[in-house]
């Protein structure tokens, strides 16, 4: 239950503080008095959208903070050691904006929006138009009546929300393998591409090698040229050559060496410079003469280069990555060519399931339309009540395979004929203003039963209403 509202640098206010008792409390007034600001500030601190234009001219935040005796709230309790927080009687939500951020805080704990959202549903429940409006869609009736149904709906809806997920997953995983057909043009296609990879015989370092032969094939010419050349300034003629003129150099100085022995390390140095040059030599004459250059290996190489391009083209950037999605394709191909026993047990798991889901849907339905009665019942006394005595009350349930949903297979919407003697029809079609805010209220007595939300909020529930009427709403409240 609220205790306290403590309102700042909100809109029109600078600051105020709201006390209520346990009763009913009235905030009336002129339009423009300031109703709606502390309707919106109790919202936004319940965790409603910030709306930054709401921040008072002038002020550089806004801050709204609300207190609440949770002594009597079990699930608030529940919730509040859910989120971390510690088990007390007050509960103390705040929350701060300004142009760059906002700040929620939980018993001086600072939390996330979501935290506050989580307690601010089960603290305060805020009627108004906007709630009057959805009343409106069809599709909020079917909450609405499980939500009065309570818990033996929720465990129905439960168990078929997880078995419509099953369903749903084993129907992706069929549609994923395609009809029969579309299976077997994919099992072709890996076929053809898993012997298009396994025939090029590919090897992961093979394209740098075979570009190092394809770029000396290409110049082989220049490279002949080039080391026969460079044989030749070493061979000289048969007199005088490069390793011969070392030789010569050395005679010469190994007849000084006697005399003065450090001439003696430039002997060695000519002496490895010979050995060098000869070996130098040898491995020229030698490469010429293994240089292995036909038409035929340049041509298997040049295919080769291609081959592995074109592939590349097909497969993936490198000899590794083509590599890499042959395994996928192999397994992928063999878990095709396994897929007439897996979708087998599939089909046969999503029939089970299927089964078990509409069983379960028919049990709901049942219970749905038990509970129906029983609203029918509560609406129309609480309708009677708030002047509105022979109108008359259905919930209308249509059920069908084809509606199948993780709520079951029903289709439900509210039906009213707020005037003896007419048919019922849809609550858009015939329901005034000022029924719609009775009837409103009428069922958001019913429900807040069952809610355990201590706190009622109803924003402009006098609208459409005068006299006589207007005394037997404020009765009701």
């Amino acid at each position: 239950m609220i205790l306290q509202l403590h309102i700042k640098n909100i809109a029109l206010i600078e600051e105020c503080t709201l006390s209520f008792g346990d009763k009913l409390t009235v905030l009336s007034g002129e339009t423009g008095a300031g109703k709606s600001i502390i309707i919106d500030s109790l919202g936004f601190v319940l965790g409603a959208r910030a709306d930054k234009g709401l921040i008072r001219h002038g002020a550089s935040q806004a801050q709204v903070e609300a207190v609440f005796d949770v002594s009597d709230s079990v699930g608030v309790k529940q919730k509040m050691v859910e989120l971390g927080l510690e088990e007390e009687d007050t509960l103390i939500l705040s929350r701060t904006m300004s142009e760059n951020k906002s700040e929620v805080r939980l018993n001086g704990k600072i939390a996330s929006l979501s935290m506050l959202k989580e307690l601010g549903s089960r603290l305060v429940d805020i009627l108004g138009q906007h709630e009057n409006q959805s009343l409106l869609s069809v599709s909020t009736h079917i909450d609405l009546l499980d939500k009065y149904g309570e818990k033996e709906i929720f465990a129905l809806k439960t168990e078929i929300a997880t078995l419509y997920d099953r369903y749903r997953e084993i129907e992706k995983k069929l549609s994923d393998y395609g009809d029969e057909q579309a299976r077997a043009r994919k099992i072709d296609l890996l076929k053809y591409q898993i012997d298009e990879i396994a025939q090029a015989e590919l090897k992961e370092g093979e394209e740098e090698s075979l570009l190092a032969d394809r770029e000396r094939f290409r110049n082989s010419e220049k490279i002949l040229n080039a080391v026969g050349a460079s044989a030749s300034c070493l061979e000289g003629d048969e007199a005088y050559s490069a390793p011969s003129a070392v030789s010569m150099a050395m005679n010469s100085l190994k007849q000084a060496i006697s005399y003065d022995p450090a001439i003696e390390s430039l002997y060695n140095r000519l002496d490895s410079a010979y050995v060098e040059l000869k070996d130098i030599l040898d491995e020229l004459t030698g490469y010429i003469d293994s240089f292995d250059f036909d038409d035929a290996k340049a041509d298997f190489v040049e295919k080769r280069v291609d081959l592995i391009r074109s592939m590349k083209r097909k497969y993936g950037a490198t000899v590794e990555e083509i590599l890499s999605r042959y395994d996928v394709f192999q397994k992928e191909y063999e878990t095709l060519l396994d897929a007439d026993a897996e979708i087998e047990q599939l089909q046969k798991n999503r029939n089970e399931i299927y089964s078990d889901l509409i069983m379960k849907s028919d049990r709901l339905t049942e219970t749905r339309k038990h509970a129906a009665k029983e609203l029918k019942s509560e609406i129309e006394r609480e309708l009677s009540e708030l002047g509105m005595k022979g109108s008359i009350f259905e919930v209308s349930i249509g059920s069908a395979e084809e509606y199948l949903s993780e709520t079951g297979c029903d289709r439900v919407e509210f039906l009213i004929s707020p005037n003896p003697g007419e048919p019922v029809r849809s609550l858009s079609k015939i329901i005034s203003g000022g029924e719609m805010s009775r009837f409103m209220l009428a069922l958001k007595v019913i429900t807040s039963r069952l809610d355990g939300i201590q706190t009622l909020v109803f924003d402009e529930v006098d609208a459409g209403i005068s006299g006589k009427i207007g005394e037997v709403v404020a009765e009701k409240l």
